[in-house]
């Protein structure tokens, strides 16, 4: 969508808009649900036809929607120049724009602009500012492209396989009371296996170590703020670790979550996006008893 002034856009100088069917409305995204979309309808416009409300923990309302079923999703943003410098539009009106400023002149800031905190800002007749411009970020592709790759890696979760008969399949991560090893086959049924009688979906069967060709836990360890972490899997599109180092004062300075009344032993644990870790590394440790 094109648009020249951001004082008559019908969304927010900076945020997230959504297509859906053809109509443009605010989006976020839906928290708890990921990956899904929640759209945001303004006060005056009808909900988006097909989708149930949802209320959020502050009270607002809005309409989840999976990823597939958008046409886009982007964060808009607009720039503009005053005196030749430029800045984010954080706020327009008919006759002003407020923005933040992206130069590094400091002299320039000192003398013209306002101050918060480390930032300078500032609000200036809208005759006076030049450039206006809008700027979309693709929002959707990049979603999409870490929704397969957490699918491909089943999101980090610690997992369990065993080899028969060359064939590979899900297992146990600890053998059963008789020394027997659980694995789920699915519509394959091994004939030299017996099935487990404790399941009655009758997709797991059971073998000994000897009947394996291997049995292997894997799992995925990574480093965020340079401290080593076990991952658990994702949370909302986030991976999730266990803080595996042994300093008290990494997990006090760095807010690390405090697991500790759920699990019963000591355990920090972190939610972190993937652009934001390093070292991410898949292990894999041998299970079948060394002969």
């Amino acid at each position: 969508m094109t648009m020249t002034d951001p004082a008559i856009h019908p969304f927010p100088v900076k945020g997230q808009v959504a297509v859906f069917r053809g109509e443009l409305y605010r989006a976020r995204g839906a928290e708890g649900l990921w990956p899904c979309v929640e759209l945001l309808p303004e006060p005056d416009r009808p909900a988006p036809e097909g989708l149930a409300p949802r209320e959020a923990a502050d009270g607002s309302v809005g309409y989840p929607v999976p990823l597939e079923r958008l046409e886009a999703w982007y964060a808009v943003t607009w720039t503009f120049r005053w005196r030749g410098e430029l800045f984010e539009c954080t706020a327009a009106t008919p006759t002003t724009l407020k923005g933040d400023y992206l130069g590094s002149d400091e002299h320039f800031a000192k003398e013209h602009l306002k101050r918060l905190f480390t930032d300078y800002y500032g609000v200036f007749p809208r005759h006076e500012a030049t450039e206006l411009e809008q700027h979309h970020e693709d929002l959707l592709q990049p979603r999409h492209a870490l929704v397969r790759r957490l699918d491909e890696v089943d999101h980090f979760r610690p997992k369990a396989y065993a080899v028969h008969r060359s064939r590979t399949y899900p297992a146990a991560a600890e053998a059963d009371a008789s020394g027997l090893i659980a694995l789920t086959t699915g519509d394959d049924r091994p004939e030299d296996l017996i099935a487990d009688p404790r399941d009655p979906s009758g997709e797991l069967f059971l073998a000994s170590p000897e009947q394996l060709d291997a049995w292997y836990r894997t799992h995925w360890t990574f480093r965020w703020r340079g401290g080593p972490f076990d991952a658990v899997g994702t949370v909302d599109g986030r991976i999730k670790g266990i803080y595996t180092g042994g300093s008290w004062g990494f997990a006090d300075s760095w807010q690390l979550t405090d697991e500790t009344a759920l699990y019963g032993y000591t355990r920090y644990t972190v939610q972190a996006g993937l652009k934001n870790v390093t070292d991410l590394e898949q292990h894999r440790t041998d299970l079948l008893p060394k002969q």
